[in-house]
Protein backbone atom coordinates (compact mmCIF):
# COMPACT_ATOMS: atom_id res chain seq x y z
CA UNK A 1 0.00 0.00 0.00
CA UNK A 2 1.06 3.67 -0.95
CA UNK A 3 2.03 5.62 2.48
CA UNK A 4 -0.40 8.40 1.06
CA UNK A 5 -3.11 6.09 0.76
CA UNK A 6 -3.07 4.93 4.40
CA UNK A 7 -5.82 6.52 6.00
CA UNK A 8 -6.29 6.95 9.80
CA UNK A 9 -7.72 3.80 10.89
CA UNK A 10 -4.66 1.80 9.28
CA UNK A 11 -2.37 3.63 10.80
CA UNK A 12 -4.14 3.62 14.52
CA UNK A 13 -4.41 0.12 14.10
CA UNK A 14 -0.92 -0.72 12.58
CA UNK A 15 0.69 1.69 15.12
CA UNK A 16 -1.65 -0.03 17.73
CA UNK A 17 -0.02 -3.49 16.87
CA UNK A 18 3.54 -2.38 16.68
CA UNK A 19 3.21 -1.08 20.49
CA UNK A 20 1.23 -4.16 21.34
CA UNK A 21 4.18 -6.17 20.11
CA UNK A 22 6.60 -4.66 22.67
CA UNK A 23 4.10 -4.14 25.45
CA UNK A 24 4.12 -7.84 25.54
CA UNK A 25 7.77 -7.97 26.56
CA UNK A 26 7.73 -5.84 29.89
CA UNK A 27 7.61 -7.71 33.13
CA UNK A 28 6.93 -5.84 35.80
CA UNK A 29 10.68 -6.11 36.65
CA UNK A 30 10.83 -3.13 34.21
CA UNK A 31 8.89 -0.69 35.60
CA UNK A 32 11.94 1.01 37.27
CA UNK A 33 13.77 1.37 34.06
CA UNK A 34 14.66 4.81 32.99
CA UNK A 35 12.77 5.78 29.63
CA UNK A 36 14.02 8.36 27.24
CA UNK A 37 10.84 10.69 28.25
CA UNK A 38 13.19 12.02 31.41
CA UNK A 39 10.60 12.68 33.97
CA UNK A 40 9.07 8.88 32.98
CA UNK A 41 10.08 5.40 34.60
CA UNK A 42 8.80 2.40 32.19
CA UNK A 43 5.74 2.40 34.33
CA UNK A 44 5.03 5.74 33.93
CA UNK A 45 5.14 5.46 30.39
CA UNK A 46 3.03 2.47 29.72
CA UNK A 47 0.54 4.02 32.62
CA UNK A 48 0.48 7.34 29.78
CA UNK A 49 0.05 4.95 26.75
CA UNK A 50 -2.73 3.02 28.39
CA UNK A 51 -4.36 5.75 29.50
CA UNK A 52 -4.50 6.99 26.02
CA UNK A 53 -5.52 3.83 24.84
CA UNK A 54 -8.37 3.43 27.24
CA UNK A 55 -10.09 6.84 26.17
CA UNK A 56 -10.10 6.31 22.26
CA UNK A 57 -13.55 3.96 22.49
CA UNK A 58 -14.62 7.22 24.10
CA UNK A 59 -13.38 9.80 22.09
CA UNK A 60 -14.56 8.00 18.33
CA UNK A 61 -17.65 7.53 20.28
CA UNK A 62 -18.04 11.07 20.62
CA UNK A 63 -17.90 11.49 24.17
CA UNK A 64 -16.97 14.50 26.13
CA UNK A 65 -14.25 14.74 28.93
CA UNK A 66 -17.48 15.84 31.09
CA UNK A 67 -18.92 12.52 29.90
CA UNK A 68 -16.25 10.43 30.42
CA UNK A 69 -15.40 11.97 33.42
CA UNK A 70 -12.29 10.18 35.88
CA UNK A 71 -12.81 6.63 34.78
CA UNK A 72 -9.41 6.42 33.92
CA UNK A 73 -7.99 8.22 37.01
CA UNK A 74 -7.18 5.05 38.69
CA UNK A 75 -4.20 2.24 37.76
CA UNK A 76 -5.05 1.28 34.99
CA UNK A 77 -2.35 -1.73 34.66
CA UNK A 78 -4.05 -3.53 37.48
CA UNK A 79 -2.46 -6.65 38.36
CA UNK A 80 -1.40 -7.60 34.95
CA UNK A 81 -0.02 -4.92 32.25
CA UNK A 82 -0.52 -6.89 29.12
CA UNK A 83 -4.06 -7.85 30.02
CA UNK A 84 -5.07 -4.86 31.11
CA UNK A 85 -3.66 -3.57 27.50
CA UNK A 86 -5.25 -6.39 25.66
CA UNK A 87 -8.54 -5.56 26.65
CA UNK A 88 -7.84 -1.81 26.01
CA UNK A 89 -6.67 -2.59 22.91
CA UNK A 90 -10.03 -4.99 21.59
CA UNK A 91 -12.42 -1.93 22.52
CA UNK A 92 -10.39 0.61 20.83
CA UNK A 93 -10.20 -2.46 17.74
CA UNK A 94 -13.90 -2.50 18.09
CA UNK A 95 -14.83 1.55 18.21
CA UNK A 96 -12.58 1.87 15.09
CA UNK A 97 -13.97 0.13 13.00
CA UNK A 98 -17.06 1.42 12.99
CA UNK A 99 -16.22 4.84 13.50
CA UNK A 100 -16.43 7.80 10.88
CA UNK A 101 -13.56 9.60 10.26
CA UNK A 102 -15.48 12.89 10.05
CA UNK A 103 -17.45 12.85 13.14
CA UNK A 104 -16.11 15.00 16.45
CA UNK A 105 -14.22 14.10 18.37
CA UNK A 106 -13.61 16.17 21.85
CA UNK A 107 -10.08 16.80 22.71
CA UNK A 108 -9.20 18.14 25.70
CA UNK A 109 -7.30 21.38 24.23
CA UNK A 110 -10.81 21.43 22.07
CA UNK A 111 -13.06 19.57 18.50
CA UNK A 112 -11.17 17.97 15.88
CA UNK A 113 -12.20 15.41 13.67
CA UNK A 114 -12.04 11.78 14.32
CA UNK A 115 -9.81 11.13 11.49
CA UNK A 116 -7.61 13.88 13.13
CA UNK A 117 -7.69 12.40 16.68
CA UNK A 118 -6.43 8.83 15.34
CA UNK A 119 -3.65 10.71 13.67
CA UNK A 120 -2.44 12.30 16.12
CA UNK A 121 -2.93 9.04 18.62
CA UNK A 122 -1.61 6.48 16.38
CA UNK A 123 1.88 8.88 15.94
CA UNK A 124 2.14 9.47 19.45
CA UNK A 125 1.57 5.64 20.40
CA UNK A 126 4.20 4.69 17.59
CA UNK A 127 6.79 6.96 18.81
CA UNK A 128 6.39 6.11 22.33
CA UNK A 129 6.41 2.12 21.58
CA UNK A 130 9.93 3.25 20.59
CA UNK A 131 10.48 5.03 23.80
CA UNK A 132 9.57 2.03 25.63
CA UNK A 133 11.69 -0.39 23.20
CA UNK A 134 14.29 1.97 24.35
CA UNK A 135 13.48 1.42 28.05
CA UNK A 136 13.58 -2.44 28.03
CA UNK A 137 16.52 -2.24 25.69
CA UNK A 138 15.08 -4.08 22.83
CA UNK A 139 15.58 -2.61 18.86
CA UNK A 140 12.26 -2.38 17.03
CA UNK A 141 11.82 -1.66 13.28
CA UNK A 142 8.72 0.04 12.41
CA UNK A 143 6.75 -1.05 9.14
CA UNK A 144 7.83 0.78 6.51
CA UNK A 145 4.89 2.11 5.01
CA UNK A 146 3.56 3.22 8.42
CA UNK A 147 6.98 4.91 9.46
CA UNK A 148 6.56 7.41 5.79
CA UNK A 149 2.66 8.16 7.10
CA UNK A 150 3.82 8.88 10.30
CA UNK A 151 6.71 11.11 9.30
CA UNK A 152 4.46 13.24 7.05
CA UNK A 153 2.04 13.54 9.40
CA UNK A 154 4.46 14.39 11.94
CA UNK A 155 5.79 16.85 9.90
CA UNK A 156 2.94 19.01 9.46
CA UNK A 157 2.40 19.05 13.17
CA UNK A 158 5.89 19.38 14.13
CA UNK A 159 5.68 23.16 14.72
CA UNK A 160 2.66 23.43 16.57
CA UNK A 161 3.10 20.28 18.77
CA UNK A 162 6.73 21.77 19.88
CA UNK A 163 4.92 25.12 20.39
CA UNK A 164 2.77 23.64 22.86
CA UNK A 165 5.38 21.47 24.83
CA UNK A 166 4.22 18.02 23.19
CA UNK A 167 7.50 17.90 21.39
CA UNK A 168 11.15 18.45 22.35
CA UNK A 169 13.21 20.34 19.66
CA UNK A 170 13.97 18.33 17.07
CA UNK A 171 17.73 16.58 16.49
CA UNK A 172 19.96 17.56 13.55
CA UNK A 173 20.19 14.26 11.86
CA UNK A 174 20.91 13.21 7.61
CA UNK A 175 18.38 13.51 5.13
CA UNK A 176 20.28 10.18 4.05
CA UNK A 177 19.31 9.02 7.22
CA UNK A 178 17.02 6.24 7.89
CA UNK A 179 13.28 7.34 8.09
CA UNK A 180 12.67 5.67 11.34
CA UNK A 181 15.79 7.81 12.46
CA UNK A 182 14.68 11.19 10.92
CA UNK A 183 11.22 10.85 12.53
CA UNK A 184 12.64 10.08 15.94
CA UNK A 185 14.86 13.40 15.60
CA UNK A 186 11.92 15.24 14.25
CA UNK A 187 10.50 14.16 18.33
CA UNK A 188 13.75 15.10 19.83
CA UNK A 189 14.76 12.21 20.19
CA UNK A 190 18.47 10.58 19.37
CA UNK A 191 19.30 7.01 18.36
Amino acid sequence: MEPDTMDAKELFLRSLDQATAVVDQVSVEDFHNATPDTDWTLRDLVEHTLYELSWTKDIVAGKTIEQVDDIYDDDLIGGHLQTSWHEAADAARHAIVGASLDDTAHLSYGDTTVEDYLMQAGSDQLIHTWDLATSLGIEVSFDEDLLEAVYEYMRTQQKSWQASGLLAPPVEVSQQAPLQTRLLALTGRAV
